[in-house]
This record gives structure tokens, C-alpha cells and sequence, in this order.
């Protein structure tokens, strides 16, 4: 039974530890960055603002508008009826003050106001349809931030892991060398090679330590700025694995293209708000409450009233013709862009290709040579064992050979990096 319990903890740490290695790959540090966004966060919120926007132009545009107004007007006179000053509707002649037929000497109101617009869903409709492609806008602007970041961290995962394999491939290559100094060190006591020969391998394999030293420092670095990117706080990583680009097909519709579709639609819906000022506007009102011109027998000025509002435009110089002039030019300029966006965006996709096959050739060509000069490596490890050739000939060929390994690495980044452009252009 405690064997059994033994072999369960230890199959759940195992799982546990292999889990936590996955969740230091490509995916983990993009999703993470999708959440953590501010940019992200912020059209999240702006886009929450457009739907109570939406609630906002229906209560304006179609609901009932309610408001209390009240107010108090006192127009004296002077000189009237001998008095100097005297609040009445029947000044003399030779009083001063406003006419009375303005005034009626005063104004005592307290109402409530009711009002509504009626037959003006076309009305609404523009400015629902307009705030709609608002909000469709913030929907693209987030698809271009998450769009983004997903190149930005990919690029930088990309050089991390460069330097990840260039520490991996150097710590193997001192394993190696370490072995070889003390293959030296015996053929040193036995006279087989000089001293010097020691000290020379045993400095490269300083040099190398201290290459190894700073590849570890680069490596920490990168894994700090894909945290910063990322939005989290920096962690230790032992080991990042290996990055997966799929080259993605080219979607049905283009970004370009449904972002060029959004902008024509908010010119036409700007169009459309615009002309709502020329539509007919028709409004009904009423009203109850006090309204006297006179404080004698106030108390009897209660009432109601009510009527039918109709606004017609006629006439506004030309405005609304020179608006669609305006409207249709920027649409013209929206199609220039477009055309040209459509044909960087095929000359950028073949040239990405050209170049991808290019390193996918000359890589396969360099690892010809890699395998060449690993032969000879073993073979001048054999010769070294018993003393036939030279450490400097051999570090030669053991410094060609890890260019050639850095060469291909590089081609490989380069490949990555790449495939990542392609897919960041070709969406």
C-alpha cells in the first residue's frame, strides 16, 4: 500500500513538474499578455461605453423628456401714479418700463414640462447605425492590438530561445573540452605533449566560461523582457521550448480590408447623422402648473397645455450637398490606400517567401558541413588522445566548427523570425 502511495505522489509530481515546464512556452506568454493588455483592457471598457451608448440615443430620441421649470419676473415702474416705484398693468402715461403688452408686469410660473419626438426612427436608426460602427472600430483596434503583441513576443521568445540553444550547445562543447584537458593532462605527465599545450586549452576553456557566463546573463534578460511584455512580474525560467510557427493560410477577408469596409461605413454614417438635420421634425409638448402675469388671484392660474411641434427645413446654403462632395472624396482617398495596401501587402508576402526558401537552402547546405566537420572533430579527438597533432590545430577546427553550429542557429532564428513576419503580415 505505501508503495502504492509512493508511486502515485511520485507520478503526480512528475506531472505537476512537466506541467509547469509547458507553461513557459510561446502560448503561455501571449495569453498572458492578451490579459494583462492595457490597451486590450481599455477598448474592453470603451466598447462596454458603446453598448450603454446605444440605450443612451434610444432615451434621448425616443423616450419622454420631463423637466420642472419655474421662474419669477418682476418689471416695475417708475413715476406712476405718483409712485416712485409701482408693480401694476395699468401704468400712466407718463410712467417708465417696459411696454406692458411685453411684461404684463411680471411673470409668476411653475411647470412641468413634457415633450417627445415623434416619426423620427429614421433619426434613430442613423445614430444607432453610426454608433455601431464605433464600436466596430474599437473591435478592429483590439484585433490590431492582440495582433501586436502576438509578433512582439514572438520576436522576442524567438531570441531568448536563440540564446537558450547558443548556452545549451556551449555548456555541451566545455563538457567536452573539460574532458579533453584532462586526456591532456596525462599525456603532459607522460611526455607526449608540452605543458603549453595544457595551459592553451585550458585558457580557451576560461574564454568559453566566460562566454557561457554572458550567454547566461542575454538569456536572463530576454526572459525579463517577454515578462515586461507580457505584463508579469519577471520570474526565473530554466527552459523555454521550442517555438511552433504554422504558416497561416490567407484568411477569406484581409484586415486591411475590413478595416478599409469599417472606415466607408462610418463615412456613411457620419453622412447619415448629418442629414438628420433635414428630415422633418416633428414634436408633441405639454405642460400643467402655475403661470400668471399678475399676483390677484393667483391661486385660480393653474392649468394645462398642450401642442404639436413641426420643423421643416428649407434652406442652409448648399451645406448638405458640399458635406457629400466632402464625404465622397474621403471615400476616393480610402481607395487609394486600399489599392496600395493590396499591393505591398502581395509584393511583402512573396518577397518573405523568396527569403525563407533561400535559408531553407542554404541551411540544408551548411548542415552538410556541420556533419562533415563533426567527423573530422572526432577524428582530431582520436589524434589528440595519442599525441599526433597539435591543441592549436585542434581548437581550430573545434572554433569552426562552432561558428558553423552558430551560423546554423542563427539561420534557424532567422527562419523563425520569418515565418512570424509572414504571419503577422498575411491576415
Amino acid at each position: 500500500m505505501l508503495k502504492k502511495l509512493i508511486t502515485i505522489a511520485l507520478v503526480l509530481f512528475i506531472h505537476a513538474f512537466i506541467s509547469a515546464q509547458e507553461t513557459h512556452n510561446l502560448e503561455f506568454f501571449i495569453e498572458q499578455a492578451k490579459k494583462t493588455s492595457p490597451n486590450l483592457l481599455e477598448n474592453r471598457n470603451l466598447q462596454s461605453i458603446g453598448e450603454l451608448q446605444n440605450k443612451l440615443i434610444i432615451a434621448q430620441n425616443k423616450g419622454f423628456q420631463i423637466n420642472s421649470t419655474s421662474e419669477v419676473l418682476v418689471a416695475p415702474y417708475f413715476n406712476s401714479n405718483g409712485r416712485a416705484i409701482s408693480i401694476t398693468t395699468t401704468p400712466t402715461s407718463n410712467a417708465f418700463g417696459y411696454d406692458v403688452g411685453i411684461t404684463n408686469g411680471g411673470l409668476y410660473s411653475s411647470q412641468i414640462n413634457i415633450t417627445k419626438n415623434l416619426f423620427n426612427q429614421s433619426v434613430l436608426n442613423n445614430l444607432l447605425f453610426q454608433n455601431k460602427i464605433s464600436n466596430n472600430s474599437l473591435e478592429l483596434s483590439s484585433e490590431e492590438f492582440s495582433h501586436n503583441l502576438i509578433r512582439n513576443i514572438s520576436e522576442a521568445y524567438i531570441i531568448a530561445y536563440q540564446l537558450q540553444l547558443q548556452e545549451n550547445f556551449t555548456r555541451e562543447l566545455l563538457k567536452d573540452l573539460d574532458t579533453r584537458l584532462k586526456v591532456l593532462e596525462l599525456l603532459v605527465k607522460k611526455g607526449v605533449l608540452m605543458e603549453s599545450d595544457y595551459l592553451l586549452l585550458q585558457l580557451d576553456i576560461e574564454g568559453k566560461k566566460l562566454e557561457l557566463q554572458q550567454l547566461k546573463s542575454d538569456f536572463n534578460s530576454a526572459i525579463i523582457q517577454l515578462f515586461t511584455l507580457s505584463g508579469l512580474p519577471a520570474e526565473a525560467v530554466d527552459e523555454l521550448t521550442i517555438p511552433d510557427f504554422e504558416q497561416l493560410k490567407s484568411p477569406i477577408k484581409k484586415f486591411y480590408e475590413k478595416r478599409f469596409e469599417n472606415d466607408s461605413l462610418q463615412l456613411e454614417a457620419d453622412q447619415g447623422v448629418f442629414e438628420n438635420q433635414y428630415k422633418p421634425q416633428v414634436g408633441v409638448y405639454a405642460n400643467g402648473g402655475l403661470n400668471a402675469v399678475e399676483l390677484n388671484n393667483i391661486d385660480h392660474k393653474v392649468g394645462v397645455s398642450a401642442g404639436l411641434r413641426l420643423a421643416i427645413p428649407i434652406y442652409d446654403g448648399n451645406q448638405r450637398k458640399v458635406n457629400s462632395l466632402q464625404s465622397q472624396l474621403k471615400q476616393d482617398n480610402l481607395n487609394f490606400y486600399k489599392q496600395n495596401a493590396e499591393v505591398q501587402l502581395d509584393n511583402n508576402l512573396k518577397n518573405i517567401e523568396q527569403q525563407m526558401n533561400a535559408l531553407r537552402e542554404n541551411k540544408m547546405m551548411l548542415e552538410v558541413q556541420l556533419k562533415k566537420q563533426q567527423n573530422i572533430l572526432e577524428i582530431y579527438k582520436g589524434k589528440l588522445v595519442q599525441g599526433q597533432i597539435s591543441i592549436v590545430d585542434y581548437l581550430n577546427v573545434v572554433q569552426n566548427y562552432k561558428q558553423n553550429v552558430y551560423a546554423e542557429l542563427q539561420m534557424q532564428t532567422n527562419n523563425w523570425l520569418l515565418q512570424s513576419q509572414y504571419n503577422y503580415i498575411n491576415w
